[in-house]
């Protein structure tokens, strides 16, 4: 492959990385008022039958867009790991200040 080519796929990539940071970024802030929520209403910071309809999804959209579904689900399991993790940080310190001002 000549660098020129190999320099353009390259820039593609830049591009879709840079798409998918502000998607994620996105993605976050949601999660985050997810957790608030969770945590003002006591209710679990992971919840096992959404995480399930999740990756049915995703399994399917993974399919539907031809890309391997183990690789969309490995990268999910990741995304949903530390999104519970900042649940459960959240839930933390709610139940330390007994508010959602301090988190």
């Amino acid at each position: 492959m000549e660098a020129s080519r190999l320099e353009e796929l390259r820039q593609h990539i830049d591009q879709l990385d840079s798409e998918m940071i502000s998607l994620l970024a996105r993605r976050f802030q949601l999660t985050e008022e997810v957790g608030i929520y969770k945590a003002s209403n006591k209710l679990s910071a992971q919840d096992p039958s959404r995480e399930s309809k999740q990756f049915n999804k995703i399994t399917e959209l993974a399919s539907r867009n031809e890309l391997n579904p183990e690789y969309a689900i490995a990268i999910y399991r990741c995304l949903m790991d530390v999104v519970i993790l900042r649940h459960k940080e959240i839930e933390q310190s709610y139940m330390q200040n007994n508010r959602i001002g301090q988190i």
